[in-house]
């Protein structure tokens, strides 16, 4: 018979990332506990919560994913309170190529319409008003679209809220405390297996981020793909300041943003892999090479001093799943981040949170990221 770590729980949640953080968070906010967030490394933000490169980017064309960042947006007004620097605003710009302006100004309407201000700029008035924009070639865009409202945020400091609030709430962290399987009983998880133990809950919460969708599905996993990509930081470059909007490329697919006096940049690299903390490639830094050559040439001699690499997870339609195991009762799911986990963590955390404790969101519709849904590309 295995020793409990705790006598039962009403949730259990697998993972201390950004997925698992702001669900406790948010069942914490609500009352709704008692819980116990359980992570398999010896702290928190090992993993792509704490390797990405914090840009709160709203201008994305997926709605699904627009809702959730402006409704995270919101919430960072209330969390800034008790962390000031939590949010640099920069502003952020979006280049595209022409054929990409009718999704620009679909952008900007939706934006403005949720009282966010957006721009539609063409070039010249891109240049004009952001002249760093000159390093660029003169065919890297078509048009700009800029968002004051974007930024950076630190996401140490948020990771670091959503947990010390949790842990205030009913929702203590255990580090070192892997997940071998889940406990099934009668057809219905009833907890979760470590080393150290067997933990029982009423409901499993599968936040593993790269691991996910695996944990009592061993031969059905749910079709979430880690996909690699990394982030370099450069030496200082002449006329980089921390207010520097962060600039997003489409079609070229890469991004820059300021770091102290420097660039952090990416070149949106997707390399499949399988759930790991990855190794860096130095195919990765040839391609953010040529990708500043061709579309960045005033850039194209910055000097590297930095990169890490880190897991974005996927489903074939670029949504979170946010719900109950279609197949697996007791076992609840908030995976499938990708890229934009830290920018949507308040709000998947408290879609999360309303679902599991039976209550119905009035601002998005639930069932577009539940588990069971058709997933397509």
């Amino acid at each position: 018979m295995h020793p409990h770590l705790q006598p039962a729980t009403r949730f259990l949640i697998i993972g201390a990332g950004f997925a698992g953080a702001s669900t406790a968070w948010a069942l914490a906010q609500l009352g709704e506990g008692p819980g116990l967030i359980l992570e398999r490394e010896s702290t928190y933000g090992v993993h792509a919560s704490g390797r990405n490169a914090g840009l709160l980017k709203l201008s994305e064309d997926d709605p699904i994913v627009r809702t959730l960042g402006m409704r995270t947006l919101g919430h960072f007004g209330d969390i800034g309170a008790g962390e000031p620097d939590l949010v640099r605003p920069t502003g952020g710009l979006t280049l595209s190529p022409a054929s990409d302006g009718s999704t620009v100004d679909n952008i900007v309407d939706a934006l403005r319409r949720d009282g966010v201000p957006a721009e539609h700029l063409m070039v010249e008035a891109a240049l004009q008003r952001f002249p760093f924009l000159r390093r660029l070639s003169p065919d890297a865009f078509d048009a700009a679209l800029w968002c004051a409202a974007e930024g950076v945020v630190d996401v140490h400091a948020l990771l670091t809220h959503y947990l010390r609030t949790a842990r205030g709430g009913g929702f203590p962290l255990r580090t070192n405390s892997a997940v071998s399987d889940l406990i099934v009983e009668a057809g219905r998880v009833v907890g979760a297996e470590t080393r150290d133990g067997i933990v029982r809950a009423d409901v499993v919460i599968d936040a593993t981020g790269a691991w996910a969708g695996r944990l009592g599905r061993a031969s059905r996993p749910l079709p979430l793909q880690p996909v690699r990509r990394h982030l370099f930081v450069s030496t200082p470059v002449e006329g980089v300041t921390r207010a520097l909007p962060f600039v997003w490329v489409d079609g070229a697919e890469f991004y820059f943003r300021s770091e102290g006096n420097g660039l952090l940049l990416s070149p949106c690299d997707q390399t499949p892999s399988e759930p790991c903390l990855p190794s860096t490639d130095p195919a990765a830094a040839e391609l953010l090479a040529d990708k500043l050559a061709r579309h960045a040439p005033g850039l194209g001699d910055l000097s590297l001093r930095k990169s890490w690499a880190c897991l974005r997870t996927f489903a074939p339609d670029r949504r979170p799943l946010i719900g109950a195991d279609p197949d697996l009762p007791g076992l609840f799911h908030v995976s499938g981040l990708g890229g934009f986990g830290m920018m949507t963590s308040a709000a998947v955390g408290e879609l999360a949170a309303l679902v599991l404790t039976g209550r119905v969101p009035d601002w998005i519709e639930a069932s577009q990221l539940r588990p069971g849904r058709s997933l397509t590309a």
